[in-house]
């Protein structure tokens, strides 16, 4: 998962970011996963599903994870 840096857009703590800099910033969404065969659920921030699925590998016994979209309001 790619991490974002805010430093590199050089903001100060109350300004507005105009297009450019809203183009600089990419990915993620909210899952809400569960194990598959095993016991366990989470919810979590992730760059697309393909990587909180991966997540399954830390937190479920079986390693498998069956993850949704968390619809953003």
């Amino acid at each position: 998962m790619k991490k974002l840096n805010l430093e590199l857009l050089k903001l100060t703590s109350e300004e507005i970011l105009d297009r450019s800099q809203m183009k600089s910033i990419v990915g993620g969404g909210r899952f809400y996963c569960n194990c598959v065969d095993s016991v366990g659920s989470w919810s979590g921030t992730y760059s697309d599903h393909a990587n909180a699925v991966a997540a399954g590998t830390l937190h479920c016994s079986s390693g498998v994870a069956e993850c949704y979209s968390i619809p953003q309001p």
